[in-house]
């Protein structure tokens, strides 16, 4: 098969969850002898890799304008923004089945050129959800208000371009739901593809707890500076690290305040497996539920005990795999009945038996596959 898909991002290095997301789905999918012709978008110091030439049959990188004049349109910033016109007419160029990456890409959905296509909707998150919850997150007037703005235009967005699509793929079964009561489209969960062959955690101890997210994301900024404060601020005897890209002064400054606590900035891949492997525990809190958290399955995957809150853990099957705490005196509670107790390798296996069913790269990339030829042949059967 021949696809086109489309990325929000340049999706390598793969250093954050959507890039990671992107990248892994198409390691897969080249391992199925797919042909994918990757689209993507370049904006935030990331440029044209040659790795993912390695992956791709051809690779088409957009110049994405963020010029403040898209802000007047009535088409979220996130969609207006990526809506290249060279896209289309190399979209244009054959009649392979089209894969849009987050609701980011689907800006050429509607348009008529296209109407007769096999077209698949990769959704993230529910995204008007999301934007709502970064504003009340936000500190900046300024900031807040064009979030607020931005999950008014992708709720519309959302209404006018999902039902367009010949299929939408959720990455929990809670989003799954949500799109199916709403739209009258095929919807399937898919879940997230990892950069994870399998599961090689350490049985035995560590000294320390880690947290770790890329830290320039609001809520994973908001969680840890909670953790400092709320938790780990009663808990002097306990060790606790906090990894990730790009952390603020202020969190540097959060850190440094407290004598148990560490900071470890912009760690590289080695070093963060490295953290995740030598932890005696991954402490893992989340202030909403959209998407699937991969640094969840990071931490399943790579580390020993996992302590998690509800929104961490919300649409996925991986509860039994956790601590499962939300309260910071529950959360207390949990690291130390973790400390006093060795990651097992009845744990283990407990955890291999699990992931390897739900989050298997090369079973879920075939799922996709037929998902695709599913879209292609119904379309064909039906002379669309």
């Amino acid at each position: 098969m021949r696809l086109h898909l489309i990325s929000f991002d340049i999706p390598w290095p793969a250093n954050y969850g959507g890039a990671m997301a992107v990248f892994h789905q198409l390691q897969a999918l080249h391992r199925l002898g797919v042909q994918v012709v990757l689209h993507c978008f370049q904006y935030g110091g990331r440029t044209p890799q040659s790795e993912l030439d390695r992956y791709c049959e051809r690779v088409y990188y957009y110049a994405r304008s963020r010029a403040l004049w898209h802000q007047l349109s009535a088409e979220p910033f996130i969609v207006q923004t990526r809506k290249h016109s060279e896209l289309l007419r190399r979209l244009l160029d054959d009649d392979a089945p089209l894969l849009f990456e987050g609701l980011h890409t689907a800006g050429w959905l509607e348009h008529p050129s296209l109407r007769e296509r096999k077209k698949v909707l990769r959704m993230h998150n529910v995204e008007w959800q999301y934007y709502a919850h970064l504003a009340r997150l936000a500190i900046s007037p300024v900031q807040r208000l064009y979030l607020q703005i931005e999950s008014w235009r992708l709720r519309r967005a959302e209404r006018r371009l999902l039902p367009l699509a010949s299929d939408l793929l959720a990455l929990s079964p809670s989003e799954r739901d949500y799109f199916a009561q709403r739209y009258p489209v095929r919807v399937h969960y898919l879940p997230v593809f990892h950069p994870y062959e399998e599961v090689n955690g350490l049985p035995g101890r560590g000294d320390y707890v880690l947290f770790h997210g890329k830290l320039s994301v609001p809520d994973n900024e908001r969680a840890a500076l909670w953790l400092l404060d709320e938790v780990f601020a009663h808990l002097p005897e306990v060790a606790f690290v906090v990894a990730g890209m790009a952390p603020s002064a202020r969190l540097r400054a959060a850190v440094a305040r407290r004598p148990n606590a560490a900071l470890v900035a912009d760690p590289d891949e080695a070093q963060m497996d490295v953290l995740l492997r030598q932890a005696h525990a991954n402490v893992l809190v989340s202030f909403q539920s959209s998407g699937v958290k991969l640094k969840l399955l990071s931490a399943l995957f790579r580390g020993r005990h996992c302590i998690a809150n509800r929104h961490v853990l919300a649409g996925t099957p991986l509860h039994t795999l956790c601590r499962v705490a939300d309260s910071a005196l529950e959360i207390r509670q949990a690291v130390c009945s973790a400390l006093e107790s060795p990651f097992t390798e009845a744990e283990l296996a407990q955890r291999k038996h699990l992931l390897e069913a739900h989050y298997s790269n090369q079973a879920n990339a075939q799922r996709l596959l037929a998902i695709l030829n599913e879209t292609y042949e119904h379309s064909v059967a039906h002379g669309v």
